[in-house]
């Protein structure tokens, strides 16, 4: 017993000992020594481009972030509920179940435009949503009006009744260059006056496929929450307004690629909207397609640009014009018209009301019309030519054409009458049943000119296709739907 009683005490003083030592240490080694930096590690006077580069961009930060406002969205949706396990099994209840309703939040930014109140933003921010909420700079929140709204440029125009609006002034986007150092402000994941730093990495990107407008590229970072947030330029100026990091981006996050649609675009969606209570365009009538140098060559005009003319609508501007199917405009108002989304969006923005000068070469002749500009209908959408191929169907044996023949390959007949409703109402041509080579045509294809020269049959098809030469690059005018253009098949 005395023996454990010495073990416990000689291990206490032990424990003791070393907890003392410990503390002895510790008083010995602080404080320590410590001896800071007397002066910076450059000294400003030394370098003042790089002083006056940070003052001016504080500066610059300090003057645009009072008119950029963070905007937050909410709609009600209503779910039903799934089915219960035990209900498939068991048979339905009694009880028809009820739909769960739940509030879905959204966030993006704005910039104040107007000591009226008025915000410019993207229509995909507030678009479906049954409440609005700006918060400004200084903490305070306001329900938002809608003023309206231009989904084919993706701008909305709100407005706030507030007092002591700063609005911010918009710059001119035609004069923005490549390389131009730029500012984005906006409220990404929610954090508010979030500013960032870059450059115009490039102008007249198309973002979307049936978008007409040409976007900025910047490699300023822009994520969720930015969108409807400025762009603006060293003078503080609005030159853009910040809408997509980029479907390049497969996280949804910005990785270097942003886009913003330019000011002079979203200006002109904002005073139609404000001078008429919605957005106006120009319309002229015609469905194109872009020049490309194989129906260039075609067309006997090689080495030109220009939109080549596929359809015009009955009583529409270019018909009253005197423009027809097969024309290739070339220039509107004495500019070049390099393809189509030049054209379409020159047509856009013209005036209701206004002339256009349209040059256009048909046969081989250069000549000019004008054409009265009117609103576009509600139910316009741009027409294009589609875009994809599908894996060619094999062919049924027995060959109607020689293997030589350009069009070989083509099993052709007439157009099933089913399949009218789906066509041009003039649809006239034969019908393309199988493909056995890669090429422009599919099966579904209406076959209208071979050379220009129209095939309303099968028969006069095989004609017409007959008198090719072997290895002979041919036009066909086709139907694709409803959609008509310009094909060339190359053997």
């Amino acid at each position: 017993m005395k023996r454990f009683l010495l073990f416990v005490i000689a291990v206490v003083l032990v424990v003791y000992g070393i907890h003392r030592w410990d503390v002895a240490r510790r008083e010995q080694s602080f404080p320590a020594s410590f001896t800071p930096a007397a002066t910076p590690g450059v000294d400003l006077k030394e370098v003042p481009v790089l002083a006056a580069m940070d003052q001016e961009y504080t500066r610059l930060a300090e003057a645009v972030m009072p008119s950029v406002v963070s905007l937050y969205t909410s709609r009600r949706i209503s779910q039903r509920p799934t089915m219960d396990p035990f209900e498939f099994f068991f048979g339905r209840q009694q009880r028809r179940p009820v739909p769960r309703e739940f509030i879905q939040n959204s966030l993006g930014s704005g910039v104040i435009v107007s000591a009226e109140g008025h915000i410019l933003t993207n229509n995909h921010v507030i678009a479906d949503m049954d409440e609005i909420k700006v918060r400004l700079r200084d903490g305070r929140e306001f329900p938002a009006k809608v003023i309206g709204a231009d989904e084919s440029v993706d701008i909305a125009v709100l407005q706030i009744s507030a007092p002591n609006l700063k609005p911010l002034a918009m710059g001119d986007s035609d004069k923005v260059k490549v390389g131009s150092l730029v500012l984005a402000i906006g409220n990404p994941f929610g954090l508010q006056e979030t500013v960032t730093h870059g450059m115009i990495s490039a102008t007249g990107r198309q973002v979307f496929d049936e978008s007409t407008t040409d976007f900025f590229q910047t490699d300023t970072a822009i994520n969720p929450g930015n969108s409807g947030g400025p762009l603006v330029n060293l003078g503080g100026e609005i030159i853009g307004i910040n809408t997509a990091i980029g479907n390049f981006s497969g996280s949804g996050t910005w990785q270097g690629v942003g886009f913003a649609i330019p000011i002079n675009v979203a200006r002109r969606s904002m005073e139609s909207i404000l001078k008429t209570g919605r957005a106006v365009h120009g319309y002229l009538g015609v469905a194109i397609q872009t020049l490309t140098p194989e129906l260039a060559e075609q067309f006997g005009v090689p080495g030109r640009t220009g939109a080549l003319v596929d359809v015009v609508t009955p009583d529409s501007p270019a018909e009253k014009a005197g423009l027809r199917r097969g024309d290739i405009i070339v220039a509107v108002d004495g500019e070049e018209v390099p393809d189509l989304r030049r054209l379409l969006r020159r047509v856009a923005s013209a005036e209701v009301g206004s002339k256009l000068s349209i040059t256009t070469i048909r046969e081989g002749k250069e000549t000019t019309v004008e054409a009265v500009i009117e609103e576009q209908p509600e139910d316009f959408r741009i027409s294009v030519t589609p875009k994809g191929q599908r894996r060619p169907a094999p062919v049924p044996p027995g060959e109607d054409l020689p293997e030589d023949n350009p069009l070989a390959g083509l099993r052709i007949g007439p157009i099933p009458e089913r399949l009218l409703p789906s066509l041009p109402e003039n649809v006239s041509g034969v019908m393309v049943l199988a493909v056995r080579k890669p090429g422009p045509l599919r099966p579904g294809d209406v076959i209208e000119e071979v050379g220009r020269q129209p095939v309303p049959t099968p028969e006069q098809f095989l004609e017409v296709a007959g008198k090719l030469s072997p290895g002979e690059r041919v036009l066909l005018s086709i139907c694709r739907g409803r959609e008509r253009s310009f094909v060339v098949v190359t053997p």
